[in-house]
């Protein structure tokens, strides 16, 4: 319980430095995470609730635990599980309304060495040498960095009737009119519905290089959100300029890409589909961005 304490204790005096004061001021609020909820999404660090990114938030135990492999319960994360998180304020605290595992990667592992691990075409940094064997499945949690996911938790699965699932940003087409995420080429499918920067999840069937589309959704929440705190690695700026916090579904533009740093792991703030640098400077600070 003790992450999402100190999510939750943030949440609060975000709450009190933006109390509305008349109806403009309410649905402002409302739109920043008061009562439609505020954004979380990271890491697990520390258990006795759940703390992300800093933040302190509470749950029950029994709430069951959206997109998780295998089907757990909130009681059941663990440090190193990548989560998003919607918490609102209750009865003074900042509890979680719903959680959802965010996983990068599921499926066979395709090759190992140390360091390394190989899942749907996909390059997955480790700390010294897991226990996985090629072929064996695996479900990866983590943050992407460039085309790789930098692993902060791999888990082997014994029961091996999941299907692969591929969860990042989408950029666009590659060279070779690839849909990809990360190094995962997309197959069966085509992106008509997608802009650079979307989060997409894919669920469907291992492909050498990738996946086989069955199911394709957006989005990282079960429902709305105002304020989103985000962690996560830049995007190399497309030469649009557009630049995103891959795995956020957030975007922003830069008329400078030289200064956007892809090998910096950042905590952001958003608002919708935005990133943000201004606007409620109190709100944002007390998040962290």
């Amino acid at each position: 319980m003790d992450v999402f304490l100190r999510v939750l204790a943030t949440l609060l005096i975000v709450s009190w430095l933006s109390a509305p004061s008349n109806a403009e001021d309410n649905a402002k609020t409302e739109r920043e995470g008061g009562i439609i909820g505020t954004g979380i999404v990271g890491t697990i660090t520390h258990l006795g609730s759940i703390h992300v990114n800093g933040q302190h938030i509470l749950f029950d135990d029994e709430m069951q635990v959206a997109g998780s492999v295998p089907v757990i319960t909130a009681g059941e994360l663990k440090p190193g599980h990548t989560v998003a998180v919607i918490a609102t304020r209750d009865n003074g605290g900042w509890h979680a309304q719903n959680i959802r595992q965010v996983l990068p990667l599921v499926g066979p592992a395709t090759a190992v060495r140390d360091g390394l691990v190989s899942v749907l075409g996909t390059e997955v940094t480790v700390a010294g040498r897991a226990d996985i064997q090629v072929g064996d499945w695996v479900a990866i949690s983590g943050l992407w960095e460039g085309q790789a996911v930098r692993a902060s938790r791999i888990e082997k699965l014994t029961n091996t009737e999941h299907q692969a699932r591929l969860s990042g940003t989408y950029l666009g087409l590659d060279a070779q009119a690839r849909a990809l995420i990360g190094a995962s080429a997309i197959n069966g499918f085509e992106p008509q519905h997608l802009s650079p920067g979307d989060l997409v999840r894919v669920i469907g069937q291992p492909t050498p290089d990738g996946i086989k589309a069955e199911r394709l959704e957006t989005g990282l929440f079960a429902g709305a959100v105002g304020v989103v705190q985000v962690q996560g690695y830049y995007s190399a700026p497309q030469p649009s300029g557009l630049y995103t916090v891959l795995g956020s579904g957030m975007v922003a533009y830069s008329d400078q890409p030289e200064m956007i740093d892809p090998n910096t792991r950042v905590i952001r703030c958003g608002d919708g589909s935005d990133l943000v640098d201004s606007g409620n400077a109190e709100i944002f600070g007390q998040l962290g961005c």
